[in-house]
Order: C-alpha cells, then structure tokens, then sequence
C-alpha cells in the first residue's frame, strides 16, 4: 500500500508552503516592525503591512505545523500497517495450531478407542469361547 502521506517534502515544497523566511528574512522584519512602531505612523497602509505580516508569521506556523502532523500521521499509518500485518500473520498461526491440536486430539481418542477395543476384546473372546463350547 502506497504511503498516504508524502515523509517529507522536498525543499522546493517545503520554501513554497512555508514561504522563503529565513532567520536572516526574519530579523529585517522584526527591525522593519520596530522602526515603523518607533516613527507610530498613523496611516492605514502600515498598519495593514503589519498586520498581514503577522497574519503570514501565523500562517507560516501553522504550516508547519500541518507539515509535523502530516509526518506524524504517516508514522502512525506505518505503525498500523505493521500491526495488521502482525494480526495476519498471528491469525494463521493460530489457525494452524488450532489446525494441529485438533489432529491431536483426534488421534488421541483414537487411540482410547482402539485401546477400549483391545480390552473389550479381551475379555470378550474367552467369554465367548467359552460359550461356543458349552454349546457344543
């Protein structure tokens, strides 16, 4: 069964979901931020920049996030592929031991009966020998 989830995206998918920020990128936001807190501008433009700054800062952590959760589900895929294979083949041993100990049985009784034969038997001919010659 082909993996549900890709293990992990390659760097292309990785700087197109996550956006191409760096710890480099993050630190001119950051001082780009501050200098335009530090002059307060007061128009509406700014206060959009900043906001949608923040809003792609979230956004790119809740990416990532999904990016670890997604990993996450394709080990817990993995570990539950492993574990019905597991119960396969745990259910044809059982099935073959179930298969083994009922031919055990089996010829265990039998062998009582045999055994049960034998003894009837035994006593059963001299008593009917010596019924035969009474008869005669």
């Amino acid at each position: 069964m082909p993996p549900k989830f890709k293990r992990h995206p390659d760097h292309e998918q990785r700087v197109h979901l996550m956006g191409d920020v760096d710890s480099d990128d993050e630190e001119v936001i950051h001082h780009q931020r501050e200098a335009r807190g530090a002059t307060k501008p007061s128009d509406n433009l700014s206060r959009v920049q900043d906001q949608v700054a923040d809003v792609m800062g979230v956004m790119q952590s809740n990416i990532g996030k999904v990016l670890d959760r997604g990993d996450r589900l394709e080990d817990l895929q993995d570990k539950t592929d492993d574990l019905a294979a597991g119960a396969l083949t745990f259910h044809k041993s059982a099935s073959k031991l179930q298969k083994k100990m009922w031919w055990k049985n089996m010829k265990m009784r039998l062998c009582f009966i045999l055994i049960l034969l034998i003894v009837v038997g035994i006593i059963a001919i001299p008593i009917i020998i010596s019924h035969s010659k009474k008869g005669n």
